[in-house]
Order: structure tokens, then sequence, then C-alpha cells
């Protein structure tokens, strides 16, 4: 388990010593889910349940444990999916090949990895919600909407990466589309008790973001509605982290590069890398989703100019959001198509009869790179207007969101895969057997076998990818995964 670490903050620190405490406990058997059962004799139940003052602090505390979350999910998820290759890293082999996942896999089943901290993340604002905050006379309206908002996001990170998880100490596996319904009670307890405008769109989003996971059109749309109508056109919530305490692992993948180690598919070097700082943030929730929905509702009712308006909205805030200068000393000469000989007009197909395109692949070794830092996309507006086959609407649907939420931890979803649980709540948890839902990765037949998503081949200044996900996602407009409406 990694160490302790904790956003620099102006408050007692027993009451962190303390959240670190219960935190500890999460590595213990069936107490995975539980983080007030800690046997320590100097640190109670009472000791939270009856103590003033502690929200502020406590809440510091989940919104490490937030960031943390979404840290470990972005790099692993986004390896286990199309977004990288996981050439040479200490990330588990098995990540590039969705089928051989299963809850021993060395990074899934870590101490503070990616099944570990959202759902340290969950217990810890339900207890928040239960017990920090009826104690503590000084807590504010707006610190009891945080907690919701991190208890439903809980939720939802866990629907979208997991095919089952238990929600309580020992408790069966609940299947993933069970946790929307969840989450959007938690935020709609939090929309009932915020006051602040920023906070109320970032429920809206988060609504919007699970009511399309749980394949309802019309909710889906009306909260992103709702969160274009209240929140600035840029609006984007980060997890975030600091460069002394709480490091943005996924720099470390993308940019230490000490080894040859994780690439992006060739059709998104472009985005690659970023998070180009140690406290780099990672976006959550952006304004972008809201129109990116809107779009996949219209389609679904077959409203091809409603979709093809709301993708070019989308496309316009994306291309709207900041770059940044980045000097790119990859020293990767032969596994990536960027190498110093490669002329930057180089050419990337995304599959063996898609159309050649041009400025994907940029040349590294040393050069200055422009990468986006919140959102970037290789579509225009006249590209999407030109579309007239639904299908193909589909596809650069999905193309926008590979792109949009580039290194988010969003693609996995996307495509269907599910991750199983790590193998202590397994074993330690006495309702929940080997073989039973959520113990096993969720991959649908139409994953390429072994690390068919990552491959491709290189001809001269052309690079041709395998298999175009985005192609098949909408060929085959399977729900609830890939069209959820």
């Amino acid at each position: 388990m990694r160490s302790s670490k904790s956003f620099q903050l102006k408050t007692p620190g027993r009451w962190l010593c303390l959240l670190g405490l219960l935190s500890l406990c999460l590595v213990a058997g069936c107490a995975l889910i539980d983080p007030i059962d800690v046997e320590n004799p100097q640190t109670t139940r009472e000791d939270v349940r009856g103590a003033k003052d502690t929200a502020t602090p406590f809440l510091a505390g989940v919104q490490r444990r937030f960031s943390n979350a979404m840290e470990q999910l972005a790099y692993f998820t986004d390896v286990v999916s199309d977004n990288y290759d996981n050439v040479q890293t200490f990330i588990s082999p098995e990540a590039d090949k969705p089928t051989l996942i299963t809850p021993r896999d060395l990074t899934l089943n870590g101490g503070a990895g990616p099944y570990f901290e959202p759902q340290e993340l969950r217990a810890l604002a339900e207890f928040a919600i239960s017990a920090v905050v009826p104690s503590d006379a000084s807590a504010t309206p707006q610190q009891k909407a945080e907690f919701f908002f991190y208890a439903g996001i809980a939720y939802l990170l866990l629907a979208e990466n997991f095919g089952a998880v238990p929600t309580k100490p020992d408790g069966p596996a609940v299947d993933w589309k069970n946790l929307p319904a969840t989450a959007i009670a938690y935020f709609d307890q939090g929309l009932a008790t915020s006051t602040a405008g920023d906070l109320n769109t970032r429920f809206h989003l988060a609504k919007a973001r699970a009511f399309r996971l749980a394949g309802n059109a019309a909710q889906a749309r009306a909260e992103a509605d709702l969160a274009i109508a209240g929140g600035p056109a840029n609006f984007v919530f980060n997890a975030r982290y600091d460069p002394a305490n709480d490091t943005n692992t996924s720099n470390s993948f993308a940019v230490t590069r000490a080894l040859n180690d994780m690439q992006p598919l060739p059709r998104l070097d472009f985005l690659d890398p970023k998070y180009i700082a140690t406290d780099t943030p990672i976006p959550v929730l952006k304004m972008e989703e809201a129109h990116l929905i809107k779009a996949e509702v219209a389609l679904a009712a077959n409203d091809l100019a409603g979709c093809k308006t709301n993708l070019i909205n989308a496309i316009t805030v994306a291309k709207n959001r900041p770059t940044t200068s980045f000097v790119d000393r990859d020293p990767r000469v032969d596994t990536k198509p960027n190498r110093t000989q490669r002329p930057q007009s180089g050419t990337v197909q995304a599959s063996s009869t898609a159309p050649a395109g041009a400025g994907l692949i940029l040349r590294r070794a040393g050069a200055t790179v422009q990468v986006p830092t919140i959102s970037g996309t290789s579509l225009d507006a006249a590209a999407v207007n030109a579309l007239t086959n639904p299908v193909e609407i589909l596809r650069t649907l999905y193309l926008a969101r590979q792109e949009i939420f580039f290194f988010e931890g969003r693609r996995m979803s996307d495509l269907g895969i599910r991750l199983p649980m790590m193998e202590r709540e397994v074993e330690t948890n006495p309702t929940i057997a080997a073989g039973d839902p959520g113990t096993v990765t969720v991959v649908p037949n139409y994953i390429p076998p072994s690390d068919g998503l990552d491959e491709f081949t290189l001809s001269g200044d052309n690079t041709v990818i395998a298999t175009d996900m985005n192609q098949v996602l909408a060929d085959r407009r399977i729900s609830p995964f890939t069209m959820p409406f």
C-alpha cells in the first residue's frame, strides 16, 4: 500500500491522522469496504461520532481519496482499452489482454489500486454522511452536499468499471446496472442541499452521465440541458493533485518514461501526454459531455440533424480548451510511430479500409509539441456536417468521446469491458465465491482477442491500426454497453 498522502490543510492534525487510521483498515479482508472497523485502543467509532469540527478535515480526506481513485482508474483502464499500449511498465502485463485479467491481477489486486480506491471513497463518503456530519454542528450545507457528491461519484465509477461489487461489509455483489440509481439518489440529495452554482453544475453533469449509463434518454438529456443552462460553456471539474503530497500517477507512465513504457494508439498520438506535470489535474466532469449526451439521445431518436448540431457543440467546446507546450524527450525510436526520421506529415489509418489522416502523429525526441490539457479532438464542424449515414455519424460520435475523454478512464466502459473485483474481496467476503458475477472480467465478443486492441503496422510514412473500434461499436450498436439509448 502506498504511504499516506494528504493535502496541506490548516486544520487540527489529529483529524487527518484519524482519517488515515480509518483508511488503513481497508487493506484487511472483509473490512475492505468498512472504513470504521478499526481495532485501535486510541481510536474508536465514538471518537469519530462524538467529535466536533471534523467535517472540514474529513472532507479534505475524502477529496484525496477521490483524486487517488481517479488516477488509478485513468491509467489502468486506458491501458485495458485501445487508448494505450502497455509496452514495458510495472502495470500488469495482462492489462492489454482483457480476457486474461482476473481478480489476482497484480495491479488490480494491490492496495490503493483501481478497485481499492473507489471502494474506499464510497465507504468514507457514506460514513461522513451517516456519522461525521450529524455530529459536527459546524458542518455547512455545502460540505454535506460535497459528501453526497463523492458518495454518488463513487457509485458511478464502480458502475462504469466493474461488473458487480459489494456495497456493504460482507455484502453480496451488486450488479453494475443497479449502481447508477444509488449514484443518482446521492446526487439528488446533494442538489437539495447545495446552494453553489458550480457544485450544482457538477451534480447535473454527474446525473446526466449516470442516467446515460442507466439507459434513461429523457432524464439524461434533461440533466444535460440543466448543466448547459446553469454552468459556463467551459465548465470543468477536476481531480486535483499536488507535487509534494499527492502526485498524478498517470504522469509517471506517460511522461517520465524511464522505460519505453506506455504508448498511445497512433490515432491518438496528438493527445499525448495529457498530464505533463506531477500535479496536472484529471478532468472528471466537463461541459463537452452534456453536448455529447444530447447528441447520443438525438441519434437514438433518428434526429440526425440534432445529433450533428450537438456533436459540433461538443467539438467547439473541446477546440476552445487550452493547450500547453511540452518538450518531449521521449527516447523511443523503434516501437512507436513518432520516430525522429518520421515526417510530421506522416499519416495514420484507423483501419486498413479507412482513409489516411495527417497531423495525428507528432514528431518527438526532443521536439516541442502542443498538447491539450483538458480536451482535444481531430474533428471539425465541416466534417461532421458532411455526414449523412447514421452509422458513420455514430462512429464519429464514439471517436469524439474517445478523443475528448482521452486518459480520463472513460474508454474501457464505452467498449463494454468491466473489470472484476480484487482477489482479497473474493477470498474474505463470505457471500462471494470465485466464478460469481463480479469475479470475472466482462469482455464482449466484439473485442479483438489477446492484445488486438493495440495492434498496428508501419509502412513507410503511414501507420495502419488493425481495428477501428469506433467503427465496430457503430456497426454493432449493442445496448446497454455501447449505445445505452
